[in-house]
């Protein structure tokens, strides 16, 4: 299997322009009050058990990396169900990905026990988890959030359902992630 990630990138981008264009405080579907400007953009996803990503503005003051979105993804959610199918096919097969530069990546199938010593779970979850950096930074550097009403200091962020990819790492909030 090929997935090839640039699509993906181009799709999730699409996904966010018109989730930022339809943004509307009074339908707000994430955590904190509803009339408070956005705090934090986090841009949550799972590769394996599902395949998806959710966009999720949360206006609680000061929010922080603290999973509060994960209540929130039925609402926001974008379906990547051949993400799934490759993590599927892992099992017996090898995926090769596209990454954004065009370089191919190969990720070596897990085995049916997860006995593979050669597969790495946290290189092939972080692949997402930098592809939806790049797309978070893409729309940062488009102004695309300008169009959203921001607190004074409003975070980006990515994660991943499990908790095996991060972005920014905690200790590193406000250094490139702010909007």
């Amino acid at each position: 299997m090929l997935l090839d990630l640039r699509k993906d990138y181009e799709d999730i981008y699409s996904y966010l322009v018109r989730r930022v264009h339809a943004f509307d405080p009074s339908k707000k579907k994430g955590p904190g009050d509803a009339n408070a400007p956005i705090s934090q953009i986090e841009l949550g996803y799972q590769c394996d058990q599902a395949g998806w990503v959710a966009l999720v503005f949360d206006t609680r003051p000061k929010a922080e990396p603290d999973g509060h979105w994960q209540s929130y993804i039925a609402a926001n959610i974008f379906e990547r169900p051949h993400w799934q199918e490759a993590f599927e096919l892992l099992e017996t097969k090898a995926v090769d990905f596209v990454l954004l530069d065009g370089s191919k990546h190969n990720i070596p199938p897990y085995g049916e026990d997860g006995e593979n010593e050669d597969y790495d779970e946290e290189e092939h979850v972080a692949i997402f988890g930098e592809l939806l950096k790049s797309v978070l930074l893409k729309a940062r550097a488009e102004g695309l959030f300008d169009l959203l009403p921001k607190a004074t200091e409003c975070h980006l962020g990515v994660e991943e359902h499990d908790g095996r990819y991060g972005w920014p790492h905690y200790e590193d909030r406000g250094k490139e992630d702010l909007v």
